[in-house]
């Protein structure tokens, strides 16, 4: 199945320049979904169910609003995500070509 919010992902990495959310939606096409391991940490963590499907949300979203901070340069920005939405799309093709 396929993640809908992947494509939300995919849209705010290639055109809002976020590294957040382009590293969200490569690592969800290979097959690893950082949300996942957010979620089971929450849950390890005896945090009650309700805050486990929110918490990941708001963590993603603050993530994605301190960006400038941490990488000033906006060209730099777009560069990296984009970089990492073609590099997740090739590699999956490769890995998909591999194992036919």
């Amino acid at each position: 199945m396929v993640n809908p919010f992947a494509f939300s992902w995919l849209w705010r990495g290639w055109r809002g320049k976020s590294v957040t959310f382009s590293l969200l939606f490569a690592t969800t096409l290979l097959g690893l979904s950082l949300s996942h391991y957010v979620k089971l940490g929450l849950t390890k963590l005896g945090v009650h169910w309700l805050y486990v499907l929110i918490i990941p949300v708001f963590f993603f979203s603050w993530l994605a609003k301190r960006e400038e901070r941490w990488v000033a340069d906006e060209r730099q920005r777009k560069l990296w995500a984009r970089s990492l939405i073609a590099g997740s799309i090739l590699l999956a093709i490769l890995i998909h070509k591999l194992r036919q």
